[in-house]
């Protein structure tokens, strides 16, 4: 009876962790209208591809204003430390991301950077969400900068 007991409950610790990571595989469109780009204007287009292999994510980022486009991929394993991202982006460039981490706080993925904006160190933290059974996925972003910090809620559906 005690095996018995302690294989349920083991049972029962794993469907919840399964539970717990939300398969986040897909391409993410933005949903401008749902968002809030607080006093920033939003992008014309932006867009995030997540590859979750297990542990493995990457995260590919496509953004357009007028008269720019920047794209780039996180690519780190949860759980694990930092991953450097400097090499990503030109020593010029006035946005750099240096390093990237995530982990799972419950069926969120938090992602962790470590950031530079015009020479300035930083962070950003964001928390990935599924909603609408799926097919809406739900980001919120919390910025430090010395200059101070701001948020901002990003909501994508799900491509086709």
């Amino acid at each position: 009876m005690k095996k018995w007991c302690t294989v349920v409950v083991v049972m029962l610790c794993l469907t919840a962790a399964a539970q717990a990571r939300p398969d986040l595989n897909g391409v993410w469109n933005l949903n401008a209208k749902e968002s809030d780009f607080g006093q920033t204007p939003p992008p014309l287009k932006q867009s995030e591809e997540v590859t979750q292999a297990g542990e493995e994510m990457a995260i590919a980022v496509l953004i357009e204003r007028p008269g720019t486009k920047q794209s780039y991929t996180l690519r780190f394993r949860v759980g694990s430390g930092e991953t450097p991202m400097a090499k990503l982006f030109p020593e010029t460039a006035p946005f750099r991301i240096l390093s990237v981490k995530g982990e799972w706080k419950g069926a969120a993925l938090i992602v962790m950077e470590r950031v530079q904006f015009q020479g300035a160190d930083g962070a950003v933290e964001a928390r990935y969400q599924l909603a609408a059974g799926g097919k809406r996925l739900k980001k919120t972003t919390h910025v430090t900068m010395p200059g101070g910090a701001f948020d901002t809620t990003t909501v994508y559906d799900k491509g086709e």
